[in-house]
């Protein structure tokens, strides 16, 4: 059996979603306002579009940490236990 430790998929893309979102945001209050649309709007298209950029450089980042992680993965032995097999003597 091979054994290799990654991050958990979904908790890391997430983390990544929340900073590009307050990152979008903060740039939305910070920037110059606009004529056309109130801060208010600028500020909620920039949390979004910065939510998913963060989406994608979070999953990108993700692989390539699964594959420096992935060359140094383990090789174990497993073994059933007698503990493991059920009445009949079956694996289960």
């Amino acid at each position: 059996m091979q054994i290799h430790s990654a991050p958990k998929f979904w908790p890391f893309i997430l983390t990544f979603v929340v900073l590009g979102a307050l990152i979008g945001l903060v740039t939305g209050l910070l920037g110059e306002p606009s004529q056309e649309y109130t801060r208010a709007s600028a500020s909620g298209f920039f949390a979004m579009f910065g939510a998913g950029l963060g989406a994608g450089i979070g999953a990108l980042v993700y692989v390539i940490i699964d594959r420096f992680t992935s060359k140094k993965s383990t090789k174990h032995l497993a073994v059933p236990l007698a503990e493991d097999t059920d009445s009949r003597g079956q694996q289960g």
